[in-house]
């Protein structure tokens, strides 16, 4: 609202890498009870390979990855030490709701494995138990207002998600995996040089350390570098659930977590040494490990930055798209604040599609782009047999166009119709007409038309803001009570 496009852009990373930063120290503090080694982790899981590849484009993720620490820890205390931060995780899991659902996805698929193994190696512990639900029945309260019209204008309206399943080629093979670490590339497939040699020398430590929980975050590491490769008989998963994830190498997010906690422990035994033992010379390496593991991570970093910039060249400063044709935007393009609005001209490469109604997204049988979807794209109406390009004046939650027609006709709109969408012509609400592309289709008048497509939530939204707000309102209320409460005392 008050900066310039790109301007506004990094000072939103720059809070987001703050506070991935600020939770992940805090969460690995009250994990490990370890200054040193929260400092380190902090450090090796934010400015991992992985999350900085995030950084670049996948931003749902990149939101995600600063709560998945809270998460963790939170549901670590609830299953291990103490219960009663069963709030937290409730929390922790509401803020992955805010950011990214398949992060939800995959940390429940971990979350229930951790539960299960524990079951089994120490059975069920039944106050433990109604602690989770707790947290479950905190986390619907909190992200009410988002559960709602998940199920009342998605599930079952013939909306298309994101494409499902794991084809072969989206499957990165271990040797990618390696080989993108050991380069410290940021990419999709690596999880960078530090952490790697976490995974690889990290057995030294959990052998010195003689520790169940480090061997187990050691091994969830270790496992989820596998998961997120071939090595994975994706094939028989692809069409489960599991397949939802589409991205297998989204368990790096993960892995990134689990091997941090690791790389973090390591060097905070590592100045517990002798070497160490004078508190000055103990943070003055502090500091300078932290001036290198920035290095190391800026230094991956430009490398693949320069390499963009490169590509894009001055030829690649994105011009204005004049035709108003169907145009997707090249590999790498150079955008800065007098050219950003030129973006809205272009489609985006990967998921200009997903959350189209069925009819919008497959009327001719063919799941990518097709005649009818390329169509709506485009911004093309269609009256009787013609077509004409339409310009939108956009409101909140509504579109608007002006129509002329020399006789009374049905208009089809390039507007995706779903539930709770409306229509009025000339300010009267109107009914909207079955149409074959999975758009709205309304009854106009000769002459001048004033065409108005909105979207209404149902009642039930309303209700859980309210239900949410309060909820908030109520949690932070106790706690700051609490915490005044045991200061005082």
């Amino acid at each position: 609202m008050f900066l310039k496009p790109v301007t506004a852009f990094y000072c939103w990373y720059g809070l987001i890498m703050f506070s991935t930063f600020a939770i992940a120290y805090f969460s690995m503090k009250s994990f490990g009870k370890r200054r040193i080694g929260a400092v380190v982790f902090s450090l090796a899981y934010t400015l991992g390979s992985y999350h900085l590849y995030l950084s670049t484009a996948v931003f749902g993720e990149f939101i995600a990855m600063t709560f998945l620490p809270l998460a963790f820890w939170a549901f670590y205390e609830v299953l291990f030490r103490d219960s009663s931060k069963w709030p937290w995780l409730g929390i922790g899991m509401t803020m992955l709701i805010y950011s990214h659902v398949l992060s939800v996805m995959i940390t429940s698929e971990i979350m229930l494995a951790i539960f299960i193994m524990k079951i089994l190696i120490n059975g069920f512990d039944k106050q433990r138990f109604i602690c989770l639900l707790k947290a479950v029945g905190l986390t619907i309260l909190l992200a009410l207002f988002i559960i709602i019209p998940y199920l009342t204008d998605f599930i079952g309206k013939g909306i298309t998600s994101a494409q499902p399943g794991v084809p072969a080629s989206m499957l990165k093979s271990m040797i990618d995996v390696v080989e993108a670490s050991l380069n410290n590339a940021v990419s999709s497939d690596s999880i960078g040089f530090l952490l790697f040699l976490a995974a690889l020398f990290g057995y030294l430590l959990i052998s010195s350390l003689n520790s169940k929980i480090f061997t187990a975050i050691y091994i969830l590491g270790l496992v989820l570098i596998a998961v997120s490769t071939s090595v994975f008989p994706w094939s028989i998963f692809s069409d489960t659930p599991f397949g939802m994830i589409q991205l297998p190498v989204r368990y790096l997010a993960y892995a990134t977590l689990f091997l941090s906690v690791v790389f973090g422990i390591a060097v905070d035994e590592l100045f517990k040494s002798r070497t160490f033992s004078s508190t000055s010379v103990k943070w003055l390496n502090i500091m300078l490990l932290s001036v290198i593991m920035i290095i190391i991570s800026y230094s991956g970093y430009q490398h693949d930055t320069i390499e963009n910039l490169k590509e894009a060249g001055s030829n690649n400063v994105l011009s204005k798209n004049e035709s108003g044709n169907f145009v997707q935007l090249s590999g790498t393009v150079a955008v800065n604040n007098s050219n950003y609005n030129n973006l809205r001209d272009y489609s985006v490469r990967y998921g200009e599609l997903d959350y189209y109604p069925v009819k919008a997204r497959r009327s001719t049988n063919v799941i990518g782009y097709n005649e009818t979807n390329t169509s709506i794209v485009e911004n093309i109406a269609v009256i009787g047999k013609k077509k004409l390009h339409v310009k939108a004046n956009c409101g909140s939650n509504v579109l608007r166009y002006t129509v002329r027609t020399h006789k009374d006709a049905v208009i089809d709109l390039p507007v995706l119709k779903y539930n709770g969408s409306y229509a009025t012509v000339d300010g009267r609400k109107v009914e909207m007409i079955e149409s074959n592309r999975g758009t709205v289709k309304v009854r106009i008048k000769k002459g001048v038309n004033r065409i108005s497509i909105g979207y209404e939530p149902p009642l039930l939204y309303y209700l859980g803001i309210g239900i949410s707000a309060l909820t908030w309102f109520f949690l932070v209320s106790v706690m700051v009570y609490r915490k005044s409460r045991n200061m005082q005392g």
